[in-house]
């Protein structure tokens, strides 16, 4: 019997990091040279790359080991907080529409917060990323079910590769929706095409379930990547949010423009709400609405703010409308 011979080669990514304070633990020189390791990762593999504090200063000179370890305390301590950013309905106002994207601001031991693209990637890298995932949801329904369930706003949340690929997921949802109250009805999920991607048939699955308990579900980032249009054919969804990339500059980019009306047109014959992201210009925003975009988010619109001042202003205007 022959055995075909074959070779392969072999690649490399290392992370080096120099050791000249005595003072440095053997915890912290590996972790220095860890994140350095994964930034020649990033860089392409098969290279090598140094650590340097200066690239570490976004993280408030916090290392990626420590950001991941930060956020697992933040979870206990109460440094992890809760924002929104509320979606549009374009040319009315918020109390029309009443939907809240959740966001998490971490808040570092020296106050500053610290913006979710800053630790979310981390805790994705770590394996903590389903963990926090959990923690925004019980957290926020439990806080807000009772808003949820007068039906003064609804609320979105973001959903990590690692969540997706969770099967106890729905357990934990329907476990705490029975303990908070809070309606499916008020409830959506935002999945993006790489979480997706990383468990198709996870993904797949979860749509068909949320749909079941009629929980809403959107494409978030749609059209960034190669497989977002093959999502329309397998996952029955509510909303799809064209990727920020081409809204921004859709005023000066005929091709962001003709993606963004391909979207819209295609959406529109399967019965989808659309969401245009990023929206930070008024003409930005006269053209989306010119184009037939129903929906809106962005700086112009709204900039995050704590959750709960979201909540109260919401619940005052759906108080107002029952006495008028």
């Amino acid at each position: 019997l022959g055995v075909a011979a074959s070779t392969r080669k072999l690649a490399a990514s290392i992370g080096i990091a120099f050791v000249d304070d005595a003072s440095t633990t053997v915890a912290d020189a590996l972790a220095c040279a860890d994140d350095a390791c994964y930034a020649a990762k990033a860089a392409g593999r098969n290279r090598f790359a140094v650590f340097s504090a200066a690239a570490e200063a976004g993280l408030g000179g916090l290392n990626a080991a420590r950001v991941a370890a930060d956020t697992v305390d933040a979870m206990e301590d109460g440094r992890l907080k809760l924002f929104g950013q509320e979606i549009h309905l374009l040319g009315k106002p918020w109390l029309e529409s009443r939907h809240v994207e959740v966001l998490a601001r971490l808040a570092a031991r020296n106050g500053r917060l610290v913006p979710p693209g800053e630790f979310i990637p981390v805790a994705e890298r770590f394996g903590i990323a389903s963990r926090l995932d959990r923690w925004i949801i019980r957290t926020a329904l439990s806080r807000h079910g009772a808003a949820l369930r007068s039906g003064a706003l609804t609320l979105g949340f973001n959903l990590s590769a690692q969540t997706l690929s969770d099967p106890q997921l729905w357990d934990f949802v329907d476990n705490v929706i029975e303990e908070t109250g809070a309606p499916h009805s008020g409830i959506g999920f935002e999945i993006t095409e790489t979480a997706a991607v990383t468990n198709f048939d996870a993904a797949e699955q979860f749509v068909r379930k949320a749909r079941e308990r009629r929980c809403r579900v959107s494409l978030d980032d749609f059209g960034a990547g190669m497989s977002s249009f093959e999502y329309l054919r397998r996952f029955p969804v509510d909303t799809i949010k064209i990727d920020g990339s081409f809204i921004e500059h859709i005023t000066q980019s005929r091709f962001d423009r003709e993606i963004v009306l391909a979207i819209t047109s295609i959406a529109r014959s399967l019965g989808c709400d659309v969401v245009g992201e990023k929206i930070e210009q008024q003409d930005t925003l006269a053209m989306l609405s010119d184009m037939g975009v129903a929906f809106g988010q962005g700086f112009l619109l709204h900039r995050p703010e704590p959750l709960e001042r979201i909540v109260a202003r919401a619940t005052k205007g759906a108080t107002a409308r029952k006495a008028s």
